[in-house]
């Protein structure tokens, strides 16, 4: 049991392809959160100057996959300064929600994994220096344990959402219909069929979050699962 764990978790290989476009996916991720408050000119404070030039430096290299294994390093300690201290030493209150945590958390799990091993400028000069030198390139295979861990941390997100729904205010459906009134309907309650909705709408999630974190490890519950739970 143990052997077996070890070849399905720690001595895992696979292709680089898959966490090289989760690098540059993530890239623009941090961009699309923090570029614009993170600009050099936004705080004359020298922390503050530090952190854009340390975010922008080190997300720039993850982005095209230079120097890939420093960058994502660089860019993993750089993230968690923004979320620890910066979130919750300094004060900067939106720094420190869930969504920023699930950023920081998985570009640093995603630095255990050889993410520069395709769609990179790394590659491509690995590639070039094989031709220099008259040899067959170096495989698109790594060593991916890490993203075991960015699964665990799926399966916790779900996990943990449907435990925090579990209580009558949710499965009650009165959550859903207010926000629901809130962003769509304003006064006007559209009917009873609208209650039904959302008493069904609430149990399907709650139900399928708490089926979702351990069907996701199973390759023949995954064709269903992965599309149930993008929706």
């Amino acid at each position: 049991l143990w052997l077996f764990w070890m070849n399905r978790v720690v001595c895992y290989e696979g292709s680089t392809r898959a966490v090289s476009l989760m690098r540059i996916l993530l890239a623009i991720l941090l961009w699309t959160r923090w570029a614009r408050e993170l600009l050099p000119w936004k705080s004359m404070e020298p922390e503050r100057l530090l952190l854009s030039v340390a975010f922008y430096g080190f997300t720039t290299l993850m982005l095209y996959g230079l120097w890939t294994r420093l960058a994502m390093v660089g860019a993993s300690i750089t993230m968690l300064f923004v979320y620890y201290y910066f979130g919750f030493v300094v004060g900067v209150e939106p720094w420190t929600h869930h969504h920023t945590y699930l950023l920081v958390i998985t570009t640093c799990l995603l630095s255990f994994t050889p993410c520069g091993g395709s769609y990179s400028v790394d590659r491509y000069l690995a590639v070039r220096r094989a031709e220099r030198h008259g040899v067959a390139p170096p495989a698109e295979r790594g060593p991916l344990w890490g993203t075991r861990l960015i699964a665990l941390q799926v399966s916790a997100l779900y996990l943990w959402t449907a435990y925090d729904k579990s209580f009558w205010g949710f499965l009650s459906g009165e959550r859903l219909e207010q926000i629901f009134m809130y962003l769509f309907f304003g006064s006007d309650h559209p009917g009873w069929w609208f209650t039904w909705f959302c008493i069904l709408s609430a149990w399907i999630t709650v139900i399928l979050e708490y089926v979702l974190p351990f069907a996701l490890w199973f390759k023949k519950m995954r064709w269903w699962a992965v599309p149930a739970g993008l929706i």
